[in-house]
């Protein structure tokens, strides 16, 4: 996941397909309209000397401009919370940990590559990746060596339809990998504040 975060962490790249500047503006455009939302989604770690994958079940729910929940539901609980400049690292074995953006560097990083990639702005990546479109997916490959030696591929599928991420696939040199499926999207619905103030769902 943090590999998934680390490609939105970048500064502004000239798209040089006409196609591809279409495509990233009808999904900038869709991202604009959403004032919040929230998802499932299973993520599916796949190893190469394993032959089954491991499989995390949870929930994404974000309100725009500053509020994020992340949360793992099974097989452990655990999520990710940000509330404007706070937040907290929840799991169900430890009290939450709260931590404040304007003095935890590495925290204050994560978040903003979270909305870099939440936002929509998938044209914002560096000239050290190649972008590619196949129908409704984008495909970000790496160009410097340094990077390629952990990362192989980045497949990123739409939704034709609501323009949101139907799933992430991440593909390791290695032969590792990681999918992401999101699914029962509620757009612009009515979110609780309880979500980004303490670590319970419920």
């Amino acid at each position: 996941f943090m590999v998934a975060l680390a490609l939105f962490a970048t500064s502004a790249h000239t798209l040089a397909e006409p196609g591809l500047d279409r495509f990233f503006q009808e999904i900038q455009t869709a991202s604009t309209q959403l004032q919040a939302f929230s998802c499932d989604f299973t993520q599916e770690r796949r190893l190469a000397l394993f032959t089954e994958p491991v499989i995390f079940h949870g929930k994404l729910t974000v309100v725009r401009p500053d509020r994020l929940r992340w949360e793992f539901t099974s097989p452990v609980p655990s999520a990710l919370i940000f509330d404007g400049k706070q937040g907290m690292r929840c799991n169900d074995q430890a009290p939450p940990v709260h931590f404040d953006l304007r003095s935890d560097p590495m925290m204050r990083t994560v978040a903003e590559q979270l909305w870099l990639w939440l936002g929509g702005g998938y044209s914002k990546l560096n000239d050290t990746y190649h972008i590619a479109q196949k129908d409704y997916s984008l495909i970000i490959t790496p160009k410097e060596q340094a990077t390629s030696e952990y990362l192989g591929t980045v497949t990123i599928t739409f939704d034709p339809a609501t323009k949101q991420p139907d799933q992430v696939l991440i593909a390791e040199p290695g032969g590792d990998s990681t999918l992401m499926r999101f699914s029962s999207y509620v757009l612009n619905g009515t979110v609780a504040d309880e979500l980004f103030s303490r670590c319970s769902g419920q």
